[in-house]
């Protein structure tokens, strides 16, 4: 009797991911509502994320409280290039659009973002590949209809992430295990 298992698959950071998904939408709407000219205020949004990101990613209570236990060296790996190709892809908006269109400058983030979410397919599931469509899609709406306001696309990012965000938060852990017995 042979037995083939198949590899286990667990996304142990999904809450956590769902909590810091929740977070960001939440201060992208509230930069966005306070931008002005800024169309997004930057000091809002980049203090707001520093913070969130120390408290939920780097302070060892609320993983410990909501993951399920630890990511593989693969999904690091791949959260960890995905972190990267978000950083290279958003500088990438700044050097080549610049500063003097702030509404592309920042529809182009969104993209750069929705973009990065694929890579952490690996961590957290199905939920972020439809998160980086829906992204995308909501930030080339935004580059083809000049003439609706920023602020409309800038909540709709706000909410995809805080309605995902939500979601995530309140999955279950997901375990799929493929067994196969071949008897001979």
């Amino acid at each position: 009797m042979v037995t083939i298992k198949g590899e286990e698959r667990e996304y142990n950071t999904q809450r956590t991911c769902g909590l810091w998904l929740l977070y960001i939408g939440v201060m992208i709407i509230l930069s966005s509502l306070v931008g002005g000219d800024l169309l997004i205020q930057p000091f809002i949004l980049g203090i707001g994320y520093f913070i969130g990101f120390f408290v939920i990613f780097i302070l060892p209570y609320v993983n410990r409280k909501l993951a399920y236990g630890k990511n593989t060296k693969f999904q690091d790996t791949m959260d960890n290039l995905s972190i990267v190709l978000n950083v290279l892809l958003c500088t990438a908006c700044g050097l080549i659009i610049g500063f003097n269109d702030l509404r592309t400058f920042w529809l182009s983030i969104f993209i750069a973002v929705g973009v990065h979410f694929f890579g952490f397919y690996f961590s957290q599931g199905k939920v972020m590949i439809l998160l980086g469509v829906l992204t995308i899609v909501n930030g080339f709406v935004g580059l083809l209809l000049v003439s609706a306001p920023f602020i409309f696309f800038a909540i709709i990012d706000g909410c995809l992430k805080f309605l995902f965000g939500l979601k995530m938060l309140n999955m279950k852990r997901i375990v799929t295990v493929i067994s196969e017995n071949i008897t001979s």
